[in-house]
């Protein structure tokens, strides 16, 4: 059950508080003073997308919060993994939209969630009801869903559906490898000329960043040589060369060492400094002596540098990807040479998956079957407690065309949802025949069916929260009164929100709150105040009568209140 509502800079409300209770709780207020925006920010704790568009103007951030008692709510799968102690069976959901970026933020009792995992958990929670479902019992598509929804199939759907796209990518692969058989004789010649262009190239990762350099080397070989033999000239060459004088540095200092121990020190340094230039001196003479120019090797070089740059941008742009594309090719060769046999395998298990997806199909039609008559039975009870006393309801189940589904099995066709159409038939008068619902239902009627469906949805389901955002459209005198009687008849087992433009319906309340607009400081703001005295009740129920209040309109709004009473 809701508890509490907080809102703060979301749309026209700029901070308030809402405390809901058990049964019926009304929420009525003229036409644009902000009603439709409770639900709104309801809906974004519910899993609805967030925009910056919601933010209050001129506000950085928009924070919505509901508190849910979970007490005596069915299980739900979306907290068992959440650690609870038992005892605290309240539950805590915050929603934060930015402006910058328009970024949503997500937190379940205090932990970071996610949007998907905030719509599962909100299903679980409360069950929306808002004014476009009523125009989609209007499209014979909605209806299956409709079905599915009472017969509680969203398990043995997703089983289905996971069949389903398995077969669909057996399908693709095999028509894959049909139209590579078609191909098979370019596909072999193409890639047998790949393998024998690459393995001829003989290629080795990195292969030509050290040709690189071998070249910058060659292409440089003069230069390189003078200046090795010019450095070892100068530490080891004629007198005045570095080694000399250190060697003359060394021997002063033996002596002087032999006095004063403490230059054995700088002695030893002089000593190992002599050494790494001797080694360096050995080192560049070697170098000079080797490094000579050979236009041989370098024209070698250029050429294999070329092939290797003609290969890469042949194949991916980099070694590494041309001997991954010999590695492709060769396995492509081997497939192809096969791929009589695995059109066969792949044929095999696509006819195994169809049969398994015509059993899952066959299943889910006998419960259809089952929940049609059932949902007939359960609607016209549920119609004839809205004065619809004669009220004749079925769901008609028949098979979809082959057209229409994705696979034909067995002479079966099945869609992404099994085999079935579905379409709700109603004959709302004795003696009347049965029509489609699209055709003949009028909105006061449409609106009691779909308060019906709802009623009953939410019972299968076991959510104790119902919320109807103007579920009085097209409707109004006696059929209001109906329709405010069977909420409160349903807020006897579910807490039941419930927008309203009717007087009729906002008499039954047990807790009625107005939304009113004003404008202060420039700036327009909505705000909700619970109704907690007869006086401002017996106000508000005039009003929704008649706009401008008077005795008049007072002395039915009493009398409305009192029959809601009985």
């Amino acid at each position: 059950m809701l508890l509490e509502l907080r809102i703060r800079n979301f749309a026209t409300i700029e901070e308030t508080s809402v405390e809901f209770g058990p049964g019926l709780n009304v929420l009525s207020g003229e036409t644009g003073a902000g009603k439709t925006i409770i639900l709104s920010a309801l809906g974004l704790l519910l899993g609805e997308r967030a925009s910056p568009d919601m933010v209050r103007a001129g506000e950085k951030e928009a924070i919505v919060e509901a508190l849910f008692e979970l007490e005596g709510e069915a299980p739900i799968p979306e907290l068992a993994e959440r650690t609870r102690d038992g005892k605290n069976r309240e539950l805590l959901i915050r929603r934060v939209v930015v402006v910058e970026g328009g970024r949503s933020r997500v937190s379940i009792d205090g932990e970071m969630a996610t949007v998907q995992s905030l719509a599962k958990l909100g299903s679980a929670l409360v069950q929306l009801y808002g004014q476009h479902e009523q125009q989609s019992l209007l499209r014979s598509e909605s209806h299956r869903e409709v079905l599915d929804r009472f017969a509680n199939l969203d398990a043995a759907l997703a089983e289905y559906r996971e069949v389903f796209d398995r077969a669909v990518a057996l399908r693709a692969r095999l028509k894959d490898l049909e139209r590579r058989e078609r191909e098979r004789a370019d596909l072999l010649e193409l890639a047998r000329f790949r393998v024998t262009e690459l393995e001829r190239a003989e290629l080795v990762a990195g292969e030509d960043q050290e040709l690189q350099r071998e070249r910058t080397v060659l292409a440089n070989a003069a230069k390189l040589a003078a200046a090795a033999g010019e450095s070892e000239s100068a530490l080891s060459g004629d007198d005045g060369a570095a080694l000399d004088l250190v060697r003359a540095a060394e021997t002063r200092l033996v002596e002087a060492a032999a006095i004063d121990p403490k230059l054995n020190n700088a002695l030893e340094m002089i000593r190992t400094a002599r050494t790494n230039l001797e080694e360096a001196a050995r080192t560049l003479g070697a170098y000079a002596s080797r490094v000579e120019a050979d236009p041989a090797r370098l024209e070698q070089i250029e050429n294999r540098l070329q092939e290797l740059t003609r290969l890469k941008r042949k194949y991916g742009g980099s070694i590494d990807a041309a001997i991954d594309t010999l590695a492709r090719s060769r396995g492509e060769i081997a497939e192809l040479e096969g791929i009589a046999e695995s059109m066969a395998e792949v044929h095999a298990e696509l006819n195994a998956a169809l049969d398994a997806l015509l059993a899952l199909a066959k299943k889910l039609s006998a419960a259809r079957g089952h929940a049609a008559e059932e949902l007939g039975r359960k609607m016209e009870a549920e119609l004839k407690t809205l004065g619809m006393r004669s009220v004749a309801f079925e769901a008609r189940l028949g098979t979809i065309a082959a057209g229409e589904g994705e696979f034909v099995h067995e002479r079966i066709a099945m869609g992404p949802v099994g085999l079935d159409s579905v379409e709700l038939f109603m004959a709302p008068n004795l003696g009347q025949p049965a029509m489609p619902l699209a055709r003949i239902a009028s909105g006061g009627e449409l609106s009691r069916v779909m308060l019906a469906l709802k009623r009953l949805e939410a019972q299968r389901r076991g959510v104790t929260t119902m919320i109807f955002d103007e579920v009085d459209a097209g409707i109004g005198g006696a059929v209001a009164q109906v329709v405010g009687r069977k909420l409160k008849q349903l807020a006897r087992f579910h807490q039941i929100l419930c927008v309203t433009h009717l007087a009729q319906i906002a008499a039954y309340a047990d807790r009625h709150f107005t939304v009113a607009k004003e404008e202060r400081r420039g700036s327009t703001r909505s705000r909700v105040r619970l109704i907690d005295n007869a006086t401002e009740r017996t106000e508000e129920i005039a009003r929704m009568l008649g706009g401008d209040v008077s005795e008049k309109l007072r002395r039915a709004a009493r009398e409305l209140l009192d029959r809601a009473a009985e």
